[in-house]
């Protein structure tokens, strides 16, 4: 029975510090030490709490610098009634819906990440079987654990012996046999055996805990995108607050009535802010995340596509990446030539049979010699870790043996086989022997003299096309790095038969330091022996050279390196935590989906890199049209009142035509070049040269409208409108020669697009001058004092400077190696 008695009935911080029961298997815990352990809190939970509340989530959403700063914006124009240009509320509140969207994903994400995805555990409590949750399991609880299950917490066999598969923990492939005395681990699958196991370490406490501890916290990629928007915005956003200051001060400076004042702010203020281009990108990674879900990719962070895109480096496990985790029978390699193949696959389906052992290396057997009833059995030794062997007697043709072929034979039987068994051990292949005494087993001692007959060589199972796929991030600068917890001459060997570079100079890990182990990786690719720790130190190694690292994982032993990965994938057949922690499931569990994401991703940069440019050419206008208008407030007369001449929906046209809805379509195309350069620079120098332009050409407008009034000796409203009907004319029609320009060169889908939009467009703006509406805020009636001569010349003449413009800015990108 307990042999020690209930005392110090504290809340321990941790179950180490616990005293401890000594616990008779076939009984378990009473009620009085059950009651304990829960006043206590020694129960298998983890009560961390991560991440940001629902209330951070929307304040940091909702109240961001540029979402308030447009809400004031907003409420000035619903105060003065000035309704019409209130359109821009519509991009920020999808943009604010997305980011909710995001976040509170992320964090569902975190809330359901349970690293033991076994329901329900049987323990012994007070002599009966019960079936509880895991989360009810107490420290010191006896667990009984039988083939199939997943152990739900750390403890030490008190009876019985196991069979587990620890892949999901350590990395290695093979089955552990778990005796009286050794430790299991939670998280790891008992493949065959029963055993009664007393938990020693529970919750935080354990092994597949303490990795939780480090790799709980949802992470989002460090994406260039992000980080170009957020840089971005952080600049326009001093802008903003500097010209908005100003142009207010100098409005109540000069005068200016209350509803002109806040069209002008408004108008200035809002063109400067690209929020279109925030939901742009979203909108674009959104359908990304669509297309490679039809391709059973689940994107969990949509911009870890662009990372993926951005890859120089791969690391992979062996085992679910190259191989599928499954073994095969790859080799009958006969030595007594009394027994034919046909013949030996018969007798193992007998052997196996009889044994009923079911672990991962029989099922590699028995997947090629089916279990059969042929040879009758008649006395079955098991499989016992310590001897390495299963051994069965048949009625008539004598004993059987199958195991590892120095436990099986004496030194002399072999002497004659070693030769043979170290060649194919040396090519990575596991080699197990099937011997043969003519002798009968004898309770469990093997007959004195048995023979070799065959060996049987097992290999790991290679995923299909996994070669073509490696050559094609080979051809497209995409460095492989193998990181296994398997024996390194197997990883290489199987490296080497898939085409990995370098896989002929494997390295082991084993007891290296966190040093020795970074300095291999800038010169190694093929890693055995592997720990979880030291994928981690790899990954942060190469992210420390400047590259642009991924991971590819399936098991907890992943966990660490996954989530300091720019870029993290799990396999949907590995572990629930290595699911939930990674940016990206592949749903088949096939690494041969991989090129079609980055491709996806590629596709992605490149045409937001393109798409980009239109957002930023009315950012650079607006901010240098509001500077200008403001230094010649300054330099003006006191009696001359000068301030920004648009609203915002002077630019619903080039907003909405040439920049949303073409961005939006020009994003969908295939590109599939690899990503190069800058993404902020390259987006910059293609802004550049059209915006110029296109500040030059309204200030022309501007310039000739002052001239003629003093020319006249007045200020009269006629030219000024006259500037604004010419500008908003000459702006909506250069939006379109800057839309040409980004559609170059010419496809069917680019051709059909932009002449859409132009003829919507024209036509919208003509329905709009003759009916006089007031759409887009422009007093139509002034079409009649323009002058056209003025007008053609200066748009058909601004076309050269543009394109002599872009063409400098790309030489001058390019030989910056921008592009």
């Amino acid at each position: 029975m307990n042999l020690k008695r209930l005392s110090n009935r504290r809340k321990y911080k941790n179950n180490v510090d616990a005293i401890r029961y000594t616990v008779d298997f076939s009984y378990g815990l009473n009620q009085e030490q059950l009651q304990e352990r829960k006043t206590s809190g020694l129960v298998n939970t983890s009560q961390t709490r991560v991440g940001k509340s629902y209330w951070n989530i929307v304040y940091a959403n909702v109240f961001s610098f540029f979402n308030v700063l447009l809400y004031i914006i907003a409420a000035a124009m619903i105060i003065v009634g000035y309704f019409g240009g209130l359109f821009f509320l519509v991009i920020l509140f999808s943009n604010m819906f997305i980011g909710l969207y995001q976040d509170i994903r992320a964090k569902r994400m975190v809330e359901k990440l349970q690293l033991v995805t076994s329901p329900k555990a049987k323990v012994i409590r007070e002599g009966k079987q019960t079936t509880i949750a895991v989360s009810e399991i107490v420290l010191d609880d006896i667990i009984l654990l039988q083939n199939g299950d997943q152990v739900s917490a750390d403890g030490i066999v008190m009876s019985g012996e196991l069979s587990v598969n620890e892949s999901l923990l350590t990395g290695e492939s093979y089955t552990v046999k778990k005796s009286v005395g050794l430790q299991v681990l939670g998280g790891s699958y008992v493949t065959s055996g029963k055993a009664y196991v007393q938990v020693n370490r529970i919750g935080r406490d354990t092994f597949i805990n303490q990795l939780q501890e480090k790799a709980r916290a949802f992470k989002r990629p460090k994406s260039k995108l992000l980080g170009a928007i957020n840089g971005l915005f952080k600049t326009i956003g001093a802008f903003v607050f500097l010209t908005g200051a100003l142009m207010i001060l100098s409005n109540i400076y000069q005068g200016i009535d209350v509803v002109t004042s806040v069209k002008a702010v408004s108008g200035s203020l809002v063109s400067m802010i690209p929020s279109g281009m925030y939901l742009l990108t979203s909108m674009t990674l959104a359908v990304a995340v669509f297309n490679l879900g039809k391709k059973r990719t689940l994107v969990q962070e949509m911009y870890a596509i662009e990372m993926l895109a951005r890859t120089d480096v791969i690391c992979i496990d062996k085992t679910g990446t190259i191989t599928d985790g499954t073994m095969a029978l790859d080799e009958i390699k006969i030595i007594d030539e009394n027994f034919n193949k046909e013949k030996i696959k018969v007798l193992l389906g007998s052997f196996f049979y009889a044994t009923k052992d079911e672990s991962s290396t029989v099922q590699a057997i028995i997947d090629t010699c089916p279990l059969n009833e042929t040879y009758k059995s008649i006395g079955v030794i098991p499989f016992n870790s310590a001897d390495k062997l299963s051994a069965v007697s048949f009625e008539g043709v004598g004993s059987f043996v199958v195991g590892a072929a120095n436990f099986v034979l004496d030194k002399k039987e072999y002497a004659k086989i070693s030769d043979l068994e170290s060649e194919y051990m040396s090519r990575g292949l596991r080699v197990l022997l099937l011997a043969h005494s003519d002798e009968a087993i004898k309770g469990s001692r093997l007959p004195k003299k048995v023979f070799p007959v065959a060996l049987l060589i097992i290999k790991d199972r290679i995923r299909e096309d996994v070669s073509t796929t490696l050559e094609w991030f080979k051809n497209n600068g995409v460095q492989i790095k193998v990181i296994s917890g398997d024996h390194p001459t197997t990883v290489g060997e199987i490296c080497q038969s898939v085409g990995v570079l370098g896989a002929e100079d494997p390295v082991s890990l084993a007891g290296l330091s966190d040093e020795d182990v970074g300095m291999l990786a800038m010169t190694k690719t093929v890693f055995g022996r592997v720990t979880p720790e030291q994928k981690e130190v790899i990954v942060n190694k190469l992210k420390s050279d400047n590259k642009t690292v991924a991971m590819i994982g399936d098991g907890v032993n992943d966990i660490l390196a996954l989530k300091h990965a720019d870029c993290s994938v799990a396999m949907a057949s590995g572990s629930e935590a290595t699911r939930h922690v990674a940016h990206m499931v592949l749903l088949d569990s096939n690494f041969n989906a991989l090129p079609s994401v980055v491709q996806e991703g590629r596709r992605v940069i490149n045409n937001l890199q393109r798409t980009w440019s239109l957002f930023l050419v009315k950012t650079i206008f607006t901010i240098a049209l509001t500077l200008t208008f403001l230094i010649a407030a300054v330099v003006s007369p006191r009696t001359t009142q000068v301030s920004y001449p648009f609203s915002t929906q002077n630019m619903y046209v080039w907003e909405i035509a040439t920049i949303g809805v073409a961005a939006f379509f020009l994003a969908m195309q295939p590109n599939y070049a690899k990503v190069k350069g800058t993404f902020m620079s390259n987006v910059i120098l293609r802004a550049f040269p059209a915006a110029i332009v296109m500040i030059l050409q309204v200030l022309a407008f501007f310039a000739m409208y002052a001239f003629e009034g003093v020319y006249h000796g007045t200020t009269d409203v006629v030219y000024k409108q006259t500037a604004v009907v010419m500008s908003f004319l000459t702006m909506d029609f250069f939006s379109f020669v800057i839309l040409f320009r980004v559609c170059f060169p010419f496809n069917r889908y680019r051709v059909i697009l932009f002449s859409t939009l132009f003829v919507l467009a024209s036509g919208v703006v003509a329905l709009s001058a003759y009916m006089r509406w007031n759409l887009f805020d422009v007093d139509f009636r002034y079409l009649e004092t323009i002058n056209i001569q003025q007008l053609f010349f200066i748009n058909i003449g601004a076309i050269p400077v543009y394109l002599l413009l872009d063409f400098v800015f790309g030489r001058l990108a390019r030989s910056r190696k921008y592009y």
